[in-house]
């Protein structure tokens, strides 16, 4: 399978003593950018292109290849399938799935897109934020020429108690596979990474974005929690967002400059995701 993979290994760095020049505060605009960017819980990270990983747009899922995110999947359709857990309509010359189940059973998923003559299609349960069930993370695809949409919030328009919706070019050929949350057990790592200061978490209810790097690892390590650290690099081709560069050793953060995120995989690490200092230079690749 061509794997267009949606999730990015992510690198964990133990935080040292904090090293790097003075704080300035040219780069505000761009922490109130990111930070006006920040998704509520059922939105995901948009991965503009399989070669960008760990390219982090806050308000879209990180979905692969020819994927593509969309405000709404509704237009002229026409309802095919439906059950308790999810629905199926035909849109065009796509399917659109609006998926209606926390913890869905992926037995009854594949059933549903059998149906409908999706017989390659199978599905992935990843553990996640009990915050975040049901939502779609990801997809893999071996058709070079299919195209996936998803969207969120505005799914509940077209059925009620929809979680997420996912759309897939209807002649699809070849194996491919939908990745969906499920609720992490108690103590299990996330796959995905979720809000530290949601409810639950391990920082439930500490905000520490727009905060100075040491400030918040201050903050961390008084919960009895280890350090991590990236850096959020503007795109530099035009499009509204930034790019995580992670394994982000402590000695290159400046421990002046803000917070954009704090992000948690319920294994003990917050990494910190901290806006670079205007005279910072990213490294190849960003």
């Amino acid at each position: 399978m061509n794997n267009d993979l949606i999730f990015k290994n992510r690198a964990r760095v133990l935080d040292e003593s904090l090293a790097g020049s003075a704080s300035t505060a040219g780069a505000d605009a761009l922490l109130t950018q990111i930070i006006s960017l920040e998704r509520p819980p059922a939105r995901r990270r948009l991965m503009l292109s399989p070669r960008r990983a760990l390219l982090g747009v806050a308000t879209a899922a990180a979905l692969a290849g020819a994927i593509v995110v969309v405000p709404s999947l509704f237009g002229t359709s026409e309802q095919v399938y439906a059950s308790q857990a999810v629905t199926i309509d035909r849109v065009g010359d796509e399917f659109a799935f609006y998926f209606t189940e926390g913890d869905p059973d992926p037995a009854e998923l594949e059933k549903a897109f059998h149906e409908v003559g999706l017989n390659n299609l199978t599905v992935e349960l990843i553990p996640v934020s009990p915050r975040e069930p049901g939502s779609v993370f990801g997809f893999e695809k071996s058709d070079p020429d299919a195209t996936a949409t998803f969207t969120g919030s505005s799914c509940p328009e077209r059925v009620a108690d929809c979680i997420t919706a996912f759309s897939v070019t209807a002649d699809i050929e070849g194996p491919a596979a939908v990745r969906l949350g499920r609720p992490a057990e108690p103590g299990e790592k996330y796959a995905h990474p979720a809000d530290a200061s949601w409810p639950g978490e391990a920082l439930a209810g500490v905000k520490l974005t727009g905060r100075p790097a040491s400030e918040a690892a201050r903050v961390v390590r008084e919960h009895g929690l280890t350090v991590a650290y990236a850096l959020d690099w503007p795109l530099r081709n035009g499009d509204h967002g930034f790019r995580s560069e992670l394994d982000v050793p402590a000695s290159r953060i400046d421990p002046g400059r803000p917070v954009a995120k704090a992000e948690s995989y319920n294994d003990g690490v917050i990494v910190l995701h901290v806006v670079p200092g205007p005279a910072a230079t990213p490294p190849p690749g960003f």
